[in-house]
């Protein structure tokens, strides 16, 4: 994962770049390796996911499983010098986050959701709406930079500021797909 990933706690937002499918891709595998038959699906998700807009480089990855209760059991994983950290208790997105680092950075957040759930649907029908819609896509990216530009040392305001426009996206991804 060259030159993907930040320390823990800070923030950056850099251009699109064209390698995030493949850094996506060798880590899908990576991870189909470890996890083998417990993942239903796997999908790149988040806003290195979207293609041609400002984001943390950072990899977000959505594992769906049929078995959450098999994710628990795995704390920490080292391999070949990478760290996967299974956070014990769900966010409060009900998902299970394990956070790869490497020489001291985040180079992915993977989403451990069971199979069907909501909040990993929509997150895959917010990828897919904003890659269909460039008027949402420039929206979007105007966003995040106002927020970078206004919440740089505070990471999580940054995020929290995202949300009322991810909702609204997500319900026009629901109304678009229910019209199908």
């Amino acid at each position: 994962m060259d030159n993907v990933g930040l320390k823990r706690g800070y923030l950056e937002i850099m251009d699109y770049r064209e390698d995030y499918t493949k850094i996506y891709e060798d880590e899908k595998e990576e991870l189909l390796k470890i996890y083998k038959d417990r993942i239903s699906s796997i999908d790149h998700v988040g806003s290195t996911s979207i293609k041609n807009i400002k984001s943390k480089p950072i990899i977000d990855i959505l594992i769906q499983t049929d078995d959450l209760d098999d994710f628990k059991k795995f704390t920490e994983l080292n391999v070949e010098g990478e760290v996967y950290t299974v956070k014990k208790e769900p966010t409060m997105g009900g998902d299970y986050l394990i956070r790869k680092e490497e020489n001291g950075k985040v180079k992915a957040f993977i989403h451990v959701y069971k199979t069907g759930d909501m909040n990993g649907i929509t997150s895959i029908m917010f990828r897919d709406y904003m890659n269909s819609h460039e008027d949402e896509k420039k929206r979007y990216e105007e966003l995040k930079i106002e927020l970078y530009n206004k919440y740089k040392n505070e990471r999580k305001q940054y995020t929290l500021g995202k949300d009322k426009y991810i909702k609204e996206i997500i319900n026009k991804a629901i109304n678009e797909n229910s019209k199908r």
